[in-house]
């Protein structure tokens, strides 16, 4: 089994990375782990938190993959309102953006949804984006993580990235799960 790290109110990690955690939270996001990414942000405060993820070999400015797992806290939208969100905002910084269709689920009982976005060309720094966004609507927050590719400029009616990365990607995102010491049928990992 991969080792995962927890999100509580604020983020916790299992292992050896241990992030700041909110003393009554009891919700939790279980978030896979990935061997040797570091972390290169990580902000909590009561509104929520975020921390961003990268691979071995890279830096905080020169990253092409990063995972970014988000809370927020006291924000009522919901999965879809949040991936069509992120489409809209997407499109209004990029040349040529597009997105895949939303997928609605459930984990642990809680909404839950992924949707693709392509940025073909950022109209800050010229680049291409490609990003998996999975959002899950827990009881204490909406929870956010983000698997993003950046590179080349690319035209965003084809995939920069192969098939078998975002299959990975998929598989990470099918092992998110939300858990809550306060109910039974939420149990944690």
């Amino acid at each position: 089994m991969r080792t995962r790290w927890r999100m509580m109110a604020a983020v916790t990690a299992l292992g050896p990375l241990t992030w700041g955690a909110a003393a009554m939270a009891s919700e939790r996001l279980e978030v896979p782990q990935l061997p040797g990414w570091q972390v290169v942000n990580s902000v909590s405060d009561h509104t929520g938190e975020v921390t961003e993820l990268i691979p071995p070999g890279e830096t905080a400015d020169s990253w092409t993959r990063r995972v970014t797992v988000q809370a927020f806290r006291g924000v009522p939208m919901t999965v879809s309102g949040f991936l069509d969100q992120v489409v809209q905002k997407t499109a209004e910084v990029c040349e040529g953006a597009t997105a895949g269709p939303p997928s609605m689920g459930k984990v642990s009982g809680a909404d839950a949804g992924t949707r693709t976005v392509a940025c073909g060309q950022y109209k800050g720094d010229g680049r291409g984006t490609f990003a998996m966004h999975f959002v899950v609507r827990g009881r204490e927050a909406l929870y956010v993580v983000t698997r993003l590719w950046r590179g080349a400029p690319f035209n965003p009616k084809t995939m920069p990235i192969d098939a078998a990365e975002l299959r990975e990607w998929s598989d990470y995102a099918a092992d998110i799960n939300l858990c809550d010491s306060r109910d039974p049928n939420r149990p944690c990992r």
